[in-house]
């Protein structure tokens, strides 16, 4: 496939998540293939402003659209999956997921792996799907409702959103006013409350997003007991064979865990689910982990001298 060699960072589009393209070429590379990023669960791009301004090799950010199909993480990852094709119809591809769309980012490994194409990276940045099945915060976090009730899956797309608030709270060492009122107008938006169209389009998208991964996880079992949930969710993942890379936030994700749980889910499942899988470990939050140095180093090795071609 050719590339245009321009490496000027693209401008992010003021509607990102409102009719836009599904695929925004964030940096043009030269002869690598793109580094093709999820978008994280509010469905936007912005969040790899740092990443768009410091790349030198291709990178490209997947985000939800009017035409995005929200009703399952599988019928996403396949829209995502032809749409790839679409802009990049052979391999090797470079794979990434930013936060909570790491589940949609195994599906898409999966498609591409059955469609015979060669995945030559996948990485997982600050989340992956192990984590909600995670005790106290996943998807039996509720402690009053079975699993199988009703208030279940309100109540873990409510958990999850509070975490989103506290993981945009501790961001830059969470002594940064600005991202205290981000995590307020966030939290008014998802309470129905006055907030900002940012935050009211973040908690939109974010909602149905949630309800679908508890309906994609719970539904690996008729048994729903967390071992043998996160039994399924194993042998899902452990259908994919590229070897993988998950970058892990000092206070990012991890810091959401329990500190009772946190020696066990020090790699957030990866372990467990993946049987190659390098962690690495970054001192960063859970967003500002994108204009971590090493994170940015790390996700363009082995392409820098290609995109200088």
């Amino acid at each position: 496939m050719s590339l245009a060699t321009n490496k000027r960072p693209v401008r992010v589009p003021s509607e990102v998540g409102h009719g836009a393209e599904t695929i925004v070429k964030l940096v043009e590379g030269g002869q690598e293939p793109p580094l093709i990023m999820i978008h994280g669960g509010g469905g936007a791009v912005r969040a790899f402003e740092p990443l768009r301004t410091q790349f030198k090799t291709g990178l490209w950010g997947i985000q939800i659209t009017s035409e995005t199909p929200l009703q399952s993480i599988p019928a996403q990852a396949n829209f995502y999956f032809l749409k790839i094709k679409e802009q990049q119809p052979q391999g090797p591809y470079r794979l990434s997921a930013f936060s909570a769309s790491s589940i949609i980012l195994v599906c898409l490994a999966q498609a591409f792996e059955a469609n015979g194409d060669t995945i030559i990276q996948l990485a997982f940045i600050d989340h992956f799907p192990a984590v909600f099945l995670c005790p106290d915060i996943g998807v039996h976090a509720t402690r009053e409702h079975s699993i199988d009730s009703p208030m279940a899956r309100p109540t873990f797309i409510a958990n999850s959103f509070r975490s989103v608030c506290d993981l945009t709270r501790r961001d830059g060492g969470g002594e940064l006013p600005r991202r205290h009122e981000l995590a307020q107008d966030l939290m008014n938006a998802f309470s129905g409350e006055a907030a900002s169209d940012f935050a009211r389009s973040f908690a939109n998208t974010m909602e149905p997003y949630l309800g679908a991964v508890f309906d994609l996880v719970t539904g690996m079992s008729q048994d729903r007991e967390p071992e043998t949930l996160m039994d399924c969710l194993v042998t899902w993942m452990r259908s994919v064979k590229v070897a993988a890379t998950l970058y892990i936030g000092s206070t990012g994700v991890i810091a959401e865990i329990p500190q009772h749980h946190r020696e066990k889910w020090s790699d957030l499942g990866a372990r467990r689910c993946l049987a190659n899988v390098k962690v690495v470990y970054l001192d960063a939050g859970h967003y500002d982990i994108l204009s971590n140095e090493q994170l940015i180093r790390e996700l363009q090795a082995g392409f820098t001298t290609l995109a200088k071609l």
